[in-house]
């Protein structure tokens, strides 16, 4: 995949420079967006289970008949879902609503709960966990990069 186009990565893999952003996008609308995007050319795309949209996204990339490795997909886990089981259970949910095998790129969206101080022990250990829990995932292969 290496063009003008993407940045490689410390991992060898290539990451677009230019993707799509799904954040407010729902249902049919964001199927048909990802859809046209991926067959204008997108190979990247943005998604979070926070988002709502992650079945839509995967309905989008399954018509758009792009192969799946040739399209780089984000998707994060949401603060509630933060801890080490929490963290994993989640993930494994938003493949299975992306219908994917794998994701490109798997992040903690917010380092912490609401009503919670950023920095307080709680976090800090939620953290922690979710950390472990993406680790775990990497391991298995199903998130290639995390964050």
């Amino acid at each position: 995949m290496s063009s003008p186009e993407s940045l490689r990565m410390s991992t060898a893999s290539w990451l677009p420079r230019v993707g799509l952003g799904t954040f407010k996008l729902k249902g049919d609308a964001c199927a048909h967006v990802v859809y046209l995007a991926l067959k204008a050319g997108y190979r990247s795309i943005d998604t979070a289970s926070v988002y709502r949209n992650e079945e839509a996204v995967g309905q989008g990339l399954l018509t758009s008949g792009i192969p799946r490795s040739e399209v780089f997909i984000t998707t994060k886990i949401k603060p509630q879902d933060q801890g080490e089981q929490a963290a994993y259970d989640a993930a494994k949910a938003s493949l299975e609503r992306l219908g994917c095998a794998y994701v490109d790129l798997l992040l903690i969206h917010w380092p912490g709960a609401a009503k919670t101080g950023r920095c307080s022990d709680a976090n800090r250990e939620k953290r922690h966990g979710s950390w472990l829990a993406l680790q775990r995932l990497q391991r298995e292969g199903l998130a290639c990069h995390i964050g």
